[in-house]
């Protein structure tokens, strides 16, 4: 079996979370995190969550609320340090709760551990805030 421990596998690994929150699929998302309490996960707007039941509960409750949501991806840059990568990425998130459109621009750092056993990269922190997206990215400026 060929090494997967790689760049490639763990910006792929950050593609996969956003096609899952893309198609709000909660038993994928859930896949996405890691089996331990070290998960931590800041939604915009939102209070800090600590622990695997609350980080996994906010998912549910999003997933559960929103009717369609779109990512437009820039700037994905990926460092491995062990078993840890680290990815941070500009968002550009479309979606729709209820009748309400909305769009807003997002940096976000993600960080995943390397599952031995799964031979995957497994998410435990998400943290995400408003900001203006740079120009040279492929979405454009959004100023939110």
């Amino acid at each position: 079996m060929p090494d997967t421990h790689t760049l490639d596998s763990l910006l792929a690994a950050n593609e996969r979370f956003y096609r899952t929150f893309e198609a709000l699929d909660y038993p994928a998302m859930a896949r996405c995190w890691e089996q331990s309490e070290r998960l931590f996960c800041v939604h915009p707007g939102w209070a800090p969550l600590r622990g695997r039941r609350p980080v996994l509960e906010s998912w549910a409750r999003i997933i559960e609320n929103t009717e369609t949501i779109h990512f437009d991806l820039s700037g994905a840059e990926a460092t491995l340090s062990g078993d840890v990568g680290i990815v941070t990425v500009f968002e550009v998130i479309s979606s729709k709760v209820g009748q309400e459109r909305h769009s807003s621009g997002v940096v976000a750092t993600n960080l995943f551990g390397w599952d031995e056993k799964a031979g995957l990269w497994k998410l435990f922190h998400h943290h995400a805030s408003h900001c203006v997206v740079p120009e040279d990215s492929e979405a454009g400026p959004l100023l939110v």
